[in-house]
């Protein structure tokens, strides 16, 4: 009679969010949250920080079970912390830490996330440039991994069947560039869609999606600026000022156009972009479009569970796999 195997009891990995609204950060603790449910080893559950905001744009606004109403870590298996997440984990806490790096501000000695680089953690960074930031410092204590920053293409909408918005300028994190490159076009006789100010998501992909040419205006430290990949996604002719986080898949004149942060480039590369023939603009777009191809979330989530079963030996655990209710 064959032996029946008795399958491991999962052991907690627990999350810990400050949510005041929706960011491409808290989107990629959801997708790192979404992956570990997948994990044979783990069961992740999540604590969001009393100050926390019930927001429909939350991705945690569902889970069944629903978030931990207090922060436990040393009852953990492992901890999950992005950012300033690190400000709720004991100095010394004997738990296997995995911190998720998004930005090379972590690199910068005046920023508050530069103190926790030598705690023991298992890094994740999101981009080449990120990893090479952070271990440039000789502070980093434990191994760093890069998994690329990865799009969830089941989540745009569809691209409009008429691309009724020639040129988009989006710039809600420089606002005054936005501003200014849009009035600068339109003295050039461009006819210029510019959104200076946050919007809700759900608002800003059909914008995307209905774009010819969109000139994305990211900050140049950033560790990933998302909207320039789901922009390529849905087939907008991209414009994107050199970001650090984006030099692998924003590469000048091959997936998109790559000026500096100067004004008088962004609007060169802008108008160069709406000039361009078609030929030379679907070249563009298939080469961005086989980007995207590599910032798929299955990679990710392969990546990372692979990474998930390095950790050490986790102890029984009886936590429930927490999921979104529908």
């Amino acid at each position: 009679m064959a032996a029946v195997r008795v399958a491991e009891p999962r052991g907690l990995l627990l999350f810990r969010r400050d949510y005041q609204g929706f960011s491409g950060g808290h989107l990629k603790v959801w997708h790192y949250y979404c992956h570990a449910m997948r994990s044979a080893r783990f069961s992740p559950r999540i604590h969001l920080t009393p100050q926390s905001i019930a927001d429909p744009s939350s991705p945690w606004r569902d889970l069944d079970p629903p978030p931990l109403p207090q922060w436990r870590p040393a009852e953990a298996a492992a901890l999950f912390v992005a950012g300033l997440d690190w400000e709720a984990v004991p100095d010394g806490l004997p738990v296997p830490v995995v911190n998720l790096i998004q930005g090379v501000r972590h690199a910068d000695p005046t920023d508050p996330r530069f103190r926790f680089l030598t705690r023991p953690a298992l890094r994740i960074c999101v981009s080449p440039d990120v990893a090479h930031a952070i271990t440039a410092t000789g502070l980093v204590n434990g191994p760093v991994h890069t998994i690329a920053g990865a799009l969830d293409t089941a989540a745009l909408p569809p691209p409009a069947p008429v691309r009724d918005i020639p040129l988009l300028v989006a710039g809600a994190k420089q606002p005054e560039l936005a501003r200014t490159v849009s009035d600068r076009l339109r003295t050039r006789g461009l006819v210029v869609d510019c959104r200076d100010t946050p919007m809700p998501r759900a608002e800003f992909l059909p914008l995307l999606a209905r774009a010819e040419v969109a000139v994305l205006l990211p900050l140049q430290r950033e560790g990933l600026f998302l909207p320039a990949l789901e922009a390529m996604a849905l087939g907008a002719l991209v414009v994107c000022p050199d970001c650090i986080g984006n030099r692998s898949f924003c590469r000048d004149q091959v997936t998109s156009l790559v000026p500096s942060h100067d004004p008088d480039a962004i609007v060169g590369a802008a108008f160069e972009a709406v000039s361009l023939a078609a030929e030379r603009r679907q070249a563009l777009r298939q080469a961005a479009a086989a980007e995207v191809e590599h910032h798929g979330l299955e990679d990710e989530c392969s990546r990372f569970l692979g990474i998930l079963d390095t950790l050490p030996a986790l102890p029984p655990s009886t936590v429930g796999q927490g999921r979104r209710r529908e």
